[in-house]
């Protein structure tokens, strides 16, 4: 613990997904090696990692836990729309419904001193905070939110009175006031605008990151070592003279058969070593043709990979996107929804790599998108730069200081 800090029991809540829960658990393992103790609200596909980073997992049953994808790539559109908005609005409150019960109980039984909790999508751990008069604090996994710039008011199209969007708000309506929490039903449905908050990525790389206050920490990203992930070799002759290439279209938009054949295709003939990750819905068998130095995997461990390659072809879901930049590698990126178009527009218009649209991946452009950036040292320069932002950020122990500076304000003000 830094300072004058005293032990303290802090909780965290995030998400079943891995862009949700990952970037919390460097934090988790940082604040139990500083002597603190930390609960951590999950489903059991995420308990085991929960456990492993010295917290005590907090089970509990979701309705959104493992769900895939439920669209094709052709119907995602660039931007988010009115109906994509209702669904996820609709997604968020049934999950809340679920969860509210088991998280109230467990706070009511070992109260934690503070919540820590994924903005906006953690309505549950919010509302019980605000329920029972417990401290909180936001953490985003993405772009920060503000009142000089957000996400929804600068790349959605979403129509405040859409007819879905009207029902859900008034549902959240009823389920504030049966609550008697002091929050409005706009405010718990777009997320905090306002500081304390934590935001795991550096400021750089934030849209209009100088018009956000002090109470806005960039930590950056805060992932852990994830030994769980598996033992990876790299392919080939192991020699790391070859360039190395990562592919992966993370955990949710991962099951475009079309898309890792065009990556076989386009690497196939290169002399260079390739990884792809190709999750749990596509069988690798159906890929023809891979060569002996194209490694089809469903999973593998990223970061030790990343340590080593030298392109990364991704979704540019913001996790995959800040464990690049750390370890200094540029990348193509190839967004399967709106968010991760955010991510890509903001990734190329500070040259840190090209974007592919989804519909237009073939063998010839995947090729020549990788070849162009690993044949331009200038997207390695301006990459090894914005490494340098993500690393001072601080990631977990800068994450860690926030928590402890709350935590001490908030012993003092009740002390």
């Amino acid at each position: 613990m830094s300072g004058d800090s005293r032990p303290a029991h802090v909780a965290f809540f995030a998400l079943p997904g891995h862009g949700h829960v990952n970037p919390a658990l460097g934090v988790a393992a940082e604040l139990t090696r500083r002597g603190h103790r930390v609960t951590f609200a999950t489903t059991d596909r995420f308990a085991t990692a929960a456990a492993a980073t010295g917290a005590v997992p907090l089970r509990y049953e979701s309705t959104m836990d493992g769900l895939p994808a439920k669209d094709s790539a052709a119907d995602r559109p660039d931007r988010f729309g009115s109906d994509d908005l209702a669904r996820v609005l609709r997604d968020l409150l049934r999950e809340t419904v679920a969860v509210l019960g088991p998280l109230d109980r467990a706070f009511a039984q070992d109260r934690p001193d503070l919540v820590v909790y994924d903005d906006p999508s953690g309505w549950a751990a919010r509302l019980i905070a605000a329920r029972r008069g417990i401290p909180v604090l936001p953490y985003r996994t993405t772009f920060a939110a503000g009142a000089g710039w957000s996400l929804a008011t600068h790349r959605t199209d979403v129509d405040p009175s859409h007819p879905e969007i009207m029902r859900v708000f008034h549902a959240v309506t009823t389920l504030l006031d049966r609550l008697k929490v002091p929050l409005g039903p706009k405010e718990l449905m777009t997320g905090s605008e306002s500081g304390p908050a934590l935001v795991c990525i550096p400021r750089e790389f934030q849209f209009r990151g100088e018009t956000f206050g002090e109470d806005f920490h960039f930590v950056g990203p805060c992932w852990s070592e994830r030994r769980f992930d598996g033992e990876w070799s790299r392919p080939g002759d192991g020699s790391g003279e070859r360039p190395l290439v990562l592919v992966s279209l993370g955990t949710i938009h991962n099951d475009d058969v079309g898309f890792f054949q065009a990556c076989v295709d386009a690497f196939a003939g290169l002399p260079w070593d390739v990884v792809m990750a190709v999750g749990d819905r596509v069988d690798p068998g159906v890929l023809s043709g891979v060569p002996a130095h194209v490694q089809v995997r469903a999973h593998v461990p990223q970061l030790r990979v990343l340590r080593e390659a030298d392109l990364f072809v991704t979704h540019a879901g913001m996790g995959s996107v800040m464990e690049s930049l750390f370890f200094g590698v540029p990348m193509v990126a190839i967004p399967q929804m709106s968010e991760q178009r955010a991510n890509a527009d903001r990734l190329v218009g500070l040259g840190l790599g090209v974007m592919l649209h989804r519909r237009e991946v073939t063998a010839a452009s995947l090729r020549e998108a990788a070849r162009a950036v690993l044949a331009d040292s200038s997207y390695g320069d301006r990459v090894r730069d914005m490494r340098g932002h993500v690393r001072r950020a601080g990631g977990a122990p800068a994450a860690a200081d926030v928590i402890e500076s709350l935590l001490t304000a908030s012993a003092q003000a009740h002390g």
